[in-house]
């Protein structure tokens, strides 16, 4: 969005402001600076018609500058009689003018005047050196002609007091047609105005007591007092005070009293000495301040940053921890707390493995590895230290200083809620959603975990439902459902949590008995009984009996799943032949025989 435009009537009060400060400043620096031979040691009115210039609503350029033209001869003529030479001059003072504004892009930034430390710097050159520079020369060549004065002094004459004009007198008054000069002053209240009016106050009596005496060089004394201004009240603060100083010595000084005073030489020479000293210190201070006001202004801005991320690490919702090689912690940051069980402020000088309180293998090799390998990041998954109910997500990034590796940052993240939804996920892609047991790719991943188990011991058990077709042709499909459904119930109520129960597909049930070899038929045997004792109850109303064939193969070392389904599905065959509604063991003995199912 652009800025407002400020109405016609604001315009106008501005202009007619700073022509009247024009003309007030220049008639009493000529009146009281000057012998009408020569040109007054300070022109502050050149840096208030460019402050005007800068200000971003005026529109009104070439005409303010035919109009500071006409005031600039007006307080001359006020002063001192008239002479054609006013013309020159003034016309000169226009020049300087118009040439620093056709500049103004180079101190200018974002469409603000003076807002960064190379802005001010630029603006130094340019306004304190090259501009005043290149009019001195027509300037002074002007006066030495219509006064018959030394071109060289009238030179020194007319660089410092132009400079000092614009250096001086632009920033503030910039300001101040902005409506920011408080702001800038106190610097949105960084400092506060008493505070303001006790340094300038010190460094007007420092001023009047070096200038007001002519037993002392104490030149240093405000030079050191203006470097130490910018700590204090800043840098609008700093120009006032430099302000202080070149008013009270520039009074002193023509009033032939001061530090001056102590040259052997005439009081013009003298006056342009203190001018030398006054452009010296200011080309001193400008830079130190800018310099100074540009690391306040990053201390602020990063103290503002710190600020932020401390306000989002206390609502952040993960941890953030800072390690260094030996992994020590030495930061850390966010919900600590609640997902290691740790405040953060005692987190540092802790262990990795320590705040984890884990030897997971997985951690302890990724300690041992992650900063010698290639590497960059790494992401581990663990239970939370604190509740084994909690998962948290350990995201491990390098940190390097100098190309070198420093340290780890470790971003740790609760991820309970995915990792139960991948688990659900897991369980429906392994599970038979008809009954609920296991399907072919559960029982498999379930079985290859038991067998690569130490000491592992279990009989498999291939079931079949006995006559199950007739089930489905006499009463229909969904009574099969139904069927199938009751049998896994009771299957899994004789079995235990241990144990894998699971639907291959049809009325194929397969088991793994987590029992020797006598045990593992005792229950098939009970499990047979509970199948066939208890008639089944259909949505009809009717019920039905049902029987269930089973053959069962001991597990041995060296055997693979597939033969020793192939036993148990022999078995099986066994059982069915025998007279199903029983259990045979792959050595084709019969074990409980049951008479067949009617």
């Amino acid at each position: 969005m652009q800025a407002a435009r400020p109405d016609k009537s604001t315009v106008i009060f501005k202009v007619v402001l700073g022509l009247l400060l024009y003309f007030i400043t220049s008639a009493l620096v000529i009146r009281f600076t000057t012998d009408g031979r020569s040109h007054a040691s300070i022109w502050p009115g050149n840096g208030i018609i460019l402050a005007l210039l800068l200000n971003r609503g005026l529109t009104l350029r070439k005409r303010v500058l035919c109009l500071t033209f006409l005031t600039d001869i007006l307080a001359k003529s006020v002063v001192w009689p008239w002479t054609p030479w006013f013309c020159a001059t003034a016309f000169l003072n226009v020049a300087e003018i118009a040439l620093v504004a056709a500049f103004a892009r180079f101190y200018t930034s974002h469409g603000k005047p003076f807002s960064t430390a190379r802005t001010v710097l630029n603006f130094a050159l340019i306004a304190g050196l090259a501009v005043p520079f290149v009019i001195s020369i027509p300037g002074a060549f002007v006066t030495s002609i219509a006064h018959h004065t030394s071109f060289s002094l009238s030179f020194w004459e007319w660089l410092f007091s132009t400079s000092f004009g614009l250096l001086i007198f632009t920033p503030m008054f910039t300001s101040l047609f902005g409506g920011q000069f408080m702001h800038d002053l106190t610097e949105n209240g960084s400092y506060p105005l008493w505070k303001i009016g006790i340094v300038l106050l010190c460094q007007a009596i420092l001023a009047i007591l070096v200038f007001s005496q002519s037993a002392y060089p104490l030149l240093f004394i405000p030079a050191e007092a203006l470097i130490i201004s910018p700590m204090l009240i800043g840098e609008a603060g700093t120009t006032l005070s430099f302000m202080i100083i070149t008013i009270t010595g520039l009074a002193f000084t023509i009033d032939g009293k001061g530090p001056t005073s102590l040259i052997h030489t005439d009081h013009f020479k003298r006056e342009v000495l203190l001018q030398v000293y006054l452009f010296i210190l200011l080309l001193t201070e400008r830079p130190v301040s800018s310099i100074l006001m540009s690391k306040r202004a990053l201390i602020k801005r990063l103290t503002a940053r710190e600020q932020m991320l401390a306000l989002a690490m206390i609502n952040a919702t993960d941890s953030i921890l800072s390690f260094d090689r030996d992994w020590i912690c030495r930061w850390a940051g966010g919900a600590s707390l609640s997902l290691l069980g740790v405040a953060n402020e005692n987190l540092p000088t802790q262990r990795l493995c320590n705040i984890l309180e884990t030897n997971n293998r997985e951690v302890v090799t990724l300690m041992e590895t992650f900063f010698s390998g290639d590497q960059y990041a790494a992401i581990l998954e663990i239970a939370a230290p604190h509740t084994q109910d909690t998962t948290i997500e350990l995201n491990f990034r390098k940190v390097f200083d100098a190309g070198t590796v420093a340290g780890a940052i470790v971003t740790i993240h609760d991820v309970t809620q995915r990792k139960l939804k991948e688990d659900d996920i897991a369980r429906q892609s392994e599970s038979d959603p008809m009954t609920g047991l296991l399907n072919r790719a559960g029982f498999q991943r379930r079985i290859n975990a038991l067998i690569n188990a130490e000491h592992a011991d279990f009989s498999l058990a291939y079931i079949d439902a006995d006559h199950f077709k007739d089930i489905n042709d006499h009463y229909g499909h969904e009574a099969g459902d139904t069927v199938l459904k009751t049998i896994a119930a009771r299957i899994s109520h004789q079995t235990r949590a241990s144990d894998i129960v699971s639907r291959f597909g049809g009325d194929e049930f397969v088991l793994a008995i987590t029992k020797n070899q006598k045990d593992a038929a005792a229950t098939l045997d009970r499990i047979v009984h509970a199948i066939h004792d208890e008639p089944i109850a259909l949505d009809t109303g009717e019920t039905v009996q049902i029987s269930i064939s089973c053959g069962v193969a001991p597990y041995s070392v060296g055997v693979s799943v597939e033969s020793l389904l192939r036993q148990a599905d022999s078995a099986l065959y066994e059982a069915k032949k025998a007279g199903r509604n029983r259990t045979c063991e792959v050595s084709s003995v019969i074990v409980s025989p049951q008479a067949p199912a009617t």
